[in-house]
């Protein structure tokens, strides 16, 4: 039964004009697909990114289990319109036990691509992945980035609590 459930999963968050079988997001958070006019739950507020851009920033979202931990979720969209896309998904996890976030990520996108102490990253042909396992004491921090995102990816990539 559970594995089942796990298959359903996976379909759920897999597109339709991807590779068979590869991942584009989490859940209904669809990198090429979601957009700010698609969040009904939590709180949105408009916020400036760190290049400047403007984007909406939504938080308090429906949270995710990570391992046995609950996830808080943030969303962020380029801009402010309903049509904004998703630009990034966090899931924070107070808490956190390091085995328990990085088997539930390994079980969903693989074997990491790099990984350097507290840091593991992945990447597929629609968005790039970062783990900070703790980003500080007591908690982890997960990043989602379409890969249109270089140079937020980058700065990640160099931040050591993500």
């Amino acid at each position: 039964m559970k594995a089942l459930v796990l298959l359903g999963a996976l379909a759920a968050v897999t597109a339709c004009d991807s590779k068979p079988g590869q991942i584009t997001g989490l859940d209904h958070y669809v990198f090429g697909h979601t957009t700010r006019g698609s969040i009904h739950d939590g709180i949105c507020q408009p916020t400036d990114l760190n290049d400047g851009r403007k984007a909406t920033w939504c938080f308090a979202l429906t949270p995710f289990k990570v391992g046995k931990r609950t996830a808080e979720v943030d969303a962020y969209f380029l801009g402010t319109a309903n049509d904004g896309p998703l630009i990034e998904l966090q899931l924070k996890i107070r808490g956190c036990v390091e085995d328990e976030a990085d088997q539930w990520m390994r079980e969903r996108f693989g074997a990491p691509i790099a990984s350097e102490h507290n840091k593991e990253f992945w990447k597929n042909d629609i968005f790039w992945a970062g783990a900070w396992l703790p980003s500080e004491p007591g908690r982890c921090i997960i990043h989602f980035l379409p890969l249109s995102e270089n140079a937020e990816i980058d700065r990640l990539k160099q931040s050591p609590k993500g």
